[in-house]
């Protein structure tokens, strides 16, 4: 029996889709508190209690898969992209947005230890490493504006981070809706799925 070569390991995988149902909800309830009359899902006080859980179960979840990538030696080859990396951008997007549509082959074959390619390890590095800490730390703040006054305060005052973690909302929203569309351009339309979930590609 042919041995699978596992290109998500478990830790990965789990942290993977409790981020999924996290951020899901997040978007939901961020959108309840902020418009309560458009959605109506939960109470103004379960859509707190619901968005504060799942923003500590983020940040958990990420020191988890930050220690394993630290630990295991493959964060700088699978997340921090190199200078060839940005020369590589146009190749990737252009596969993405115009040769998938004529049938061509991916230009890239992920390995356990290099899983991206050129675009995906820019956008993932940014998505995970800047831009998730700062909007689990303007989360931070909101949650407790009291304990943090004066970093609040040293940044422009609650109606800034506020600000700042409502854009990084919508740009995490955008992230989603893009990651589901590529999640599709496998070599079947479940292939990315089934490695996300068995850990391997046929």
């Amino acid at each position: 029996m042919e041995k699978r070569e596992i290109l998500h390991p478990l830790v990965v995988r789990v942290c993977h889709w409790v981020h999924a149902a996290c951020i899901v909800l997040l978007i939901l309830t961020g959108f309840q508190m902020r418009f309560t009359e458009a959605l109506r899902m939960f109470s103004f006080t379960s859509s707190v209690k619901v968005h504060n859980f799942c923003g500590f179960l983020v940040l958990f979840t990420f020191l988890i898969l930050w220690g394993y990538y630290v630990l295991s030696g493959k964060f700088l080859k699978v997340y921090v992209p190199r200078s060839e990396d940005f020369k590589k951008v146009p190749i990737y997007a252009n596969y993405y947005f115009i040769r998938y549509f004529f049938g061509e082959p991916h230009p890239f074959t992920p390995k356990p230890d290099d899983k991206f390619n050129s675009l995906q390890k820019i956008t993932y590095f940014m998505l995970m490493f800047l831009l998730l800490p700062l909007q689990i730390l303007t989360g931070l703040f909101l949650w407790d504006p009291l304990a943090f006054k004066e970093v609040i305060t040293f940044f422009g005052g609650i109606k800034v981070i506020a600000a700042v973690h409502l854009l990084l909302a919508y740009t995490f929203f955008a992230f989603v809706l893009a990651h589901i569309y590529l999640a599709t351009l496998g070599h079947t339309f479940f292939s990315h799925f089934k490695a996300m979930i068995l850990g391997y590609e046929d």
